[in-house]
C-alpha cells in the first residue's frame, strides 16, 4: 500500500526551467503571461537545489550583502513570493544563471520605484526568454516588463488569497 508520503519535490512553487524554456507551477508546466510580485519578500543567499530533494538555503542577513558561501556546492540564489493567476501565491526561488539574470534585470527596474510604491505589489508581464551562452553551457534568460503597481493582495491565515490582486493599470487578462 502506498502511504502517499513521498512526492516529487512537493510544495507550492513557481519555477522557470531554461532547459525546456518553460514555467512550472507545482510541477505542472503552464503558459505564463505574467505574475504579481511582493517585493518585500525578496531574499538572496546561497542555495543548493537538486532534483527530487528539498532545496537547502542559507539566506543573507541583509539584502544585497553576501554572506559567506556555506559549501562549494551552494550557488547564489533568491526567493520571492509571486501571485500566479489560477494558482495563488507561490515561491519563486532559483540559483541557476538564467533565472538570476532575469530577476536581476527585473529588479533593476523595480528598485528605483520601491520608495514611491511602499507596501504595494508589482505586476510583471513575462516577455519570453533570450538564449545565451554562459561559460561552457547554454541558458535562457526570462525577460520581464513592469505593468504597474497595485495594492498588496491580502492572504488568509493559511496563505490562500482572500481576493486576487486588483487589475489596476492592466490591459491584458494576465493577472
Amino acid at each position: 500500500m502506498d502511504l502517499g508520503l513521498m512526492s516529487e519535490g512537493g510544495g507550492q512553487y513557481l519555477r522557470f526551467k531554461p532547459s525546456v524554456n518553460g514555467w512550472f507551477v507545482d510541477g505542472e508546466e503552464v503558459e505564463l503571461k505574467g505574475f504579481t510580485l511582493d517585493p518585500s519578500s525578496l531574499k538572496t543567499g546561497w542555495g543548493q537545489i537538486q532534483e527530487g530533494e528539498a532545496p537547502s538555503w542559507q539566506w543573507d542577513e541583509k539584502l544585497g550583502v553576501r554572506s559567506p558561501q556555506p559549501a562549494p556546492e551552494y550557488r547564489r540564489g533568491f526567493s520571492i513570493q509571486a501571485f500566479v493567476k489560477d494558482a495563488g501565491w507561490r515561491e519563486w526561488s532559483a540559483n541557476g544563471v538564467g533565472a538570476l539574470m532575469g530577476l536581476t534585470n527585473l529588479w533593476s527596474k523595480i528598485d528605483p520605484q520601491l520608495k514611491a510604491n511602499e507596501g504595494k505589489a508589482v505586476q510583471v508581464a513575462y516577455k519570453g526568454s533570450t538564449a545565451e551562452q554562459k561559460g561552457k553551457g547554454n541558458t535562457r534568460i526570462p525577460n520581464f516588463e513592469i505593468v504597474g503597481w497595485v495594492t498588496m493582495p491580502s492572504a488568509n491565515i493559511d496563505g490562500a488569497m482572500d481576493t486576487p490582486p486588483p487589475k489596476e493599470k492592466v490591459s491584458e487578462e494576465i493577472f
